[in-house]
């Protein structure tokens, strides 16, 4: 095997590895927070952009059909987030961050910060070996 096959080996090695810490940041959410990543993106982007209607949510954060209404609905039980129809437009369905769960925000992100703290390391030299071989080019 040449070497620039050897790298690319070892390269998508690198990918993978990175790849499965990143995971593994997001499973750890998901089993205390009850989260998966549609559902956490969903958050940040209300935090971040503010109350919206789904169909502009649609625009940040693409969510297969048959997932949709699940995932929301899941947001709304687990009280991340309330929707609304204008009276104006039934058409329409805005949704809402809860004020209500500011705390568990704050825990959140908290926990966010924890576990890439606790995988950075790892995760920094998966990167630097994707970046030495040249495929991050």
């Amino acid at each position: 095997m040449t070497d620039g096959k050897a790298d690319n080996k070892n390269g998508i090695k690198a990918l993978y590895s990175l790849q499965t810490e990143i995971e593994t940041v997001f499973d750890a959410i998901a089993e205390k927070f009850e989260l998966t990543k549609d559902e956490l993106l969903i958050l940040l982007t209300l935090w971040e952009k503010g109350a919206m209607t789904l169909k502009e949510m649609d625009k940040f954060v693409q969510i297969k059909s048959y997932k949709r209404s699940r995932t929301y609905n899941h947001l709304v039980s687990k009280k991340w987030i309330f929707k609304e129809r204008p009276t104006n437009d039934e058409r329409t369905v805005m949704i809402y961050y809860n004020e209500d769960m500011l705390d568990k925000k704050r825990d959140l992100f908290a926990m966010i910060a924890s576990e890439i703290k606790h995988h950075q390391t790892k995760m920094d030299q998966q990167y630097s070996q994707i970046m030495k071989l040249g495929l991050g080019n």
